[in-house]
């Protein structure tokens, strides 16, 4: 029995080396709890929640877990309602340490206070209230610390008052559970009373709501600080009423939470949900690295002036009456502010190929432009060439006609001195007048061949004094000829007394027989019995001039214009080049006159020219 009882220090020296040498139990994270004291979907809750998760993430990586829960005593405000919801987290949480629990709004810090020592007994307290909380008398040793979130209403008016400072009356709706919440607003609102006349609206009622708004009048405002309804299947949130009275109001809103910009107010002074929640984040985690509660302290909620873009350009608001610092929301940025850049650098690159396609067009252009007067130099070459050939054929042929016209001339003359010297028998009585108009005809063909050799021949130009009634009758007898062949009557209608020009005869004629030969084709399409051309001569403004008017078809309006360019031509295809116009019009300005040509009233067209 006895080495039995030795063996008994030996055993519990085993059992003490084998609980020695277990692995240790992990860790549990340190936890922050987050009770808020409305539902999950209440306008600016989700916020907040986010930023005091995103604010306990920053700084050194740590070991931290974090949950939310929510009072909801918006919507179940019996006593019975929150000794469930204390149940459900005791339940939920038994047996997990909770080091910091956030309270966000009074009711969710008196519930924490009130069930603290049952549910959290060794949590550090921080509370984001309107009010100082009130302890209750069983709490000992609460770590406490938080933000005071005060209202802005005082600081509101006073806001919207400056920017519209013709307003009489302001109506203030107030309504929440509290039964002290009224009694609060006007405590802050007191100051104002001789400034403006106020009025409260408390009731919960929609339709009375929207009597009351229906009901401002001139030269009013609202302030907006709360309002909600809970009637079974109308559930209605303060944002939801910050939307309603802003769309019923003809008259600018003002509200106190940055939940209702963007609902229809102008703005106000109001504490930002995200900076709220991201100061009670920071806060918990200066407590988990070891700060003590006093360090943490009390702090207040920041408010900003902010206001609507949209609200201030409807109710005419400058931005430079705002106070300094105030937050503009919802500002409409143009698509050249939002995309500078980039329109920006397309512009200057839209700009560069512009650059560059202008100038290729530019260079392209000036190519055809020299090709084509290339070709119209080369065309005119070869027309002169021609012109000058034709010229010097034409005087050959016209000092080889000369012989056989002066010898048919002799001839005639003997014939005639014959029949003078002899008599004349009575079977040939009419042979003297067939010498005669052979004679006639000799001379009057002599007579054209030498006015076409002077045309033809090269003549420089000289100013020597030119009547033109003389012009116009030598070179109508020159078309003459060719007038009848075509059945074409030429009137003559010459201006009496008719004062001489300085100029070229011969390059006058040419200008006069192109007039003549365009108008004789002009008229070759219509009946002869329409076929005239007349020509006219007259003095007017200090000048003289010659018109050539036709019976013809007229010169179509869209080219009446160009008919004196070079190669062109309204004659069919293979008629004519397109240089006598030009050519003549040249002849025109180098005698210091002009040119121009236009439709008759009735049927035709008129080319004229006026000589100083």
């Amino acid at each position: 029995m006895k080495p039995r009882g030795h063996c008994w220090p030996l055993a519990l020296l085993v059992v003490v080396a084998l609980h020695a040498s277990a692995p240790a139990a992990p860790a549990q994270p340190r936890t922050v709890l987050t009770v808020h004291w409305s539902s999950e979907d209440f306008s600016g809750t989700p916020r907040v929640d986010a930023a005091i998760r995103e604010a306990l993430r920053e700084g050194p990586p740590a070991d931290i877990a974090y949950f939310a829960e929510y009072l909801e005593s918006d919507l179940f405000p019996e006593d019975e309602a929150t000794l469930a919801f204390r149940d459900y987290i005791q339940r939920k949480y038994r047996g997990r340490r909770i080091d910091v629990v956030v309270a966000n709004a009074d009711p969710a810090v008196q519930f924490v206070l009130r069930h603290r020592e049952e549910l959290f007994p060794e949590a550090a307290i921080l509370y984001m209230s309107l009010t100082e909380p009130q302890m209750p008398g069983r709490s000992t040793g609460v770590r406490l610390a938080g933000i005071r979130v005060t209202q802005s209403n005082a600081e509101t008016l006073d806001l919207a008052l400056r920017l519209h400072p013709s307003t009489t009356d302001v109506l203030v709706v107030a309504v929440a559970r509290s039964d002290n919440y009224l009694s609060f607003v006007q405590a802050q609102l007191a100051p104002f009373a001789d400034r403006v006349r106020l009025t409260y609206f408390s009731r919960d009622s929609v339709d009375a709501l929207r009597s009351a708004v229906d009901a401002l009048p001139p030269r009013s405002l609202v302030l907006y600080t709360r309002f909600s309804q809970d009637d079974p299947g109308h559930l209605l949130l303060p944002v939801d009423g910050a939307r309603l009275v802003a769309g019923l109001a003809r008259a600018p809103v003002y509200g106190i939470l940055d939940t209702f910009i963007g609902t229809g107010i102008v703005g106000g002074v109001v504490r930002s949900q995200d900076a709220l929640g991201r100061s009670a984040g920071r806060m918990a985690r200066r407590i988990l690295d070891g700060a003590s509660i006093e360090e943490v302290g009390v702090i207040e909620a920041p408010r900003v002036p902010t206001f609507d873009w949209r609200q201030l350009r409807r109710w005419g608001i400058a931005e430079s009456s705002l106070p300094p610092g105030a937050v503009v929301q919802f500002r409409e940025v143009s698509a050249f502010e939002r995309y500078r850049g980039p329109i920006l650098a397309t512009a200057g690159v839209l700009l560069l190929q512009s650059l560059l396609i202008a100038a290729l067009v530019l260079e392209r252009r000036r190519r055809r432009s020299a090709e084509v007067e290339s070709r119209r130099n080369l065309a005119a070459l070869a027309h002169m060439d021609r012109r000058a050939a034709m010229g010097e054929l034409a005087t050959s042929l016209a000092h080889e006609l000369n012989q056989p016209l002066n010898a048919i001339l002799q001839n005639a003359g003997v014939a005639q001195m014959l029949l003078d010297a002899n008599g004349v028998p009575a079977s040939l009585t009419e042979m003297p007048d067939i010498i005669s108009d052979i004679r006639k005809d000799d001379l009057r063909a002599s007579e054209v061949i030498k006015r076409m050799r002077g045309l033809l021949q090269k003549h420089e130009l000289e100013a020597r004094p030119v009547d033109l009634n003389d012009v116009a009758q030598e070179t109508a007898a020159i078309v003459a000829p060719d007038a009848r062949a075509r059945q074409i009557e030429i009137e003559l209608d010459l201006a009496q007394n008719l004062r001489s020009i300085s100029g070229d005869r011969v390059h006058l004629q040419q200008v006069l027989l192109n007039l003549l030969l365009n108008a004789m084709d002009a008229v070759a399409t219509v009946p002869p019995e329409r076929r005239r051309v007349r020509v006219t001569t007259l003095e007017s403004d200090g000048e003289v001039r010659l018109a050539v008017s036709d019976s013809g078809p007229g010169i179509p309006a869209d080219q009446l214009s160009m008919i004196f360019e070079p190669f062109h031509t309204t004659k069919t295809a293979g008629s004519g080049m397109g240089m006598g116009l030009a050519i003549a019009r040249s002849i025109v300005e180098a005698h210091e006159g002009r040119m121009s040509a236009h439709n008759n009233a009735d049927r035709g067209a008129t080319v004229w020219f006026g000589i100083p």
